[in-house]
């Protein structure tokens, strides 16, 4: 496994993870890297921005994290991604950084039966 977080091209980074041995690439978008270009005034990005791009790249899973909303992260599937991650969204509130309210447990269980609905996804080959 290997993440391609503050690589400056983010598909040559998961070539090179691919290339290098791994058999899972982390297409990252770091809490620090999203913040500072959101303090310049620009839109922030998200994992989702080159996912196809990371996904047509390697032959081997893609797993994105970083920035994306539960809606976004669900998602993923639909890029070629099938190992999802959901991580401060649950726990955060990321406008203030202070612990999100809801009913955890209701909503892990609607993200993994949405994330089911799209079946296997194949990874494709090259």
């Amino acid at each position: 496994m290997g993440d391609n977080l503050g690589c400056p091209d983010m598909v040559a980074g998961a070539r090179l993870l691919e290339d290098l041995g791994c058999d899972v690439v982390i297409h990252h978008i770091g809490y620090d890297e999203r913040r500072g270009i959101a303090a310049r005034g620009e839109k922030a990005p998200t994992p989702l921005d080159q996912l196809r791009e990371v996904v047509a790249a390697v032959n081997i899973p893609v797993q994105a994290v970083g920035g994306m909303s539960i809606e976004q992260a669900i998602e993923c599937p639909k890029y070629g991604a099938p190992l999802v991650v959901i991580g401060a969204p649950l726990a955060i509130n990321p406008d203030r950084f202070e612990q999100a309210g809801g009913n955890l447990e209701q909503v892990l269980k609607q993200i993994c039966d949405e994330v089911h609905a799209y079946g296997d996804v194949s990874i494709t080959t090259k």
